[in-house]
């Protein structure tokens, strides 16, 4: 009886390692699969970020050096504006990496097309933001205020 016991056990475990090994596969794949997912997941939101960074960044700082500048001197016309936004597509383009960039244009076409949309729309954004610093006349009022309460602390 005991070797009957032992014949029907090699059977089961014979017939059972196949199965066995053939779902392990599977799951092994399965993980692999979400692994990859993931990771395409998590590169894509880390070269987005990078890009809308860039964006950003280069929008402010064709701002700060070439519109503001202009826009002073009552010299920001169409031309300037072409200028503007070739000068800050030149930025974002030269500090995305070029694996954000393959990124980028693998998965929305056209990197300049995809870019100048953006910058259009973060020109639009920190256009309508209210600026972080204070204004002249605001600083004046509170030097003056500032004189004239040592003034009457004085009398």
């Amino acid at each position: 009886m005991q070797e009957f016991l032992k014949d029907i056990l090699m059977v089961v475990i014979t017939a059972a390692v196949p199965v066995l090994t053939a779902y392990i596969v599977v799951l092994i794949r399965k993980v692999g699969e979400n692994a990859v997912a993931n990771t395409e997941s998590v590169k894509a939101k880390v070269y987005i970020t990078e890009a809308t960074e860039a964006i950003a960044a280069a929008v402010a700082a064709t701002n700060q050096t070439y519109v503001d500048a202009l826009k002073n001197a009552g010299k920001f016309d169409v031309e300037a504006q072409k200028q503007a936004a070739e000068k800050a597509l030149t930025a974002c383009l030269s500090s995305i990496s070029p694996a954000a960039l393959r990124f980028i244009d693998s998965a929305y076409g056209d990197i300049k097309e995809y870019l100048t949309t953006r910058i259009e729309a973060e020109v639009r954004k920190q256009k309508n933001e209210a600026p972080l610093m204070l204004s002249a006349p605001v600083f004046g009022e509170l030097v003056s205020s500032a004189e004239t309460t040592v003034e009457k602390m004085e009398e």
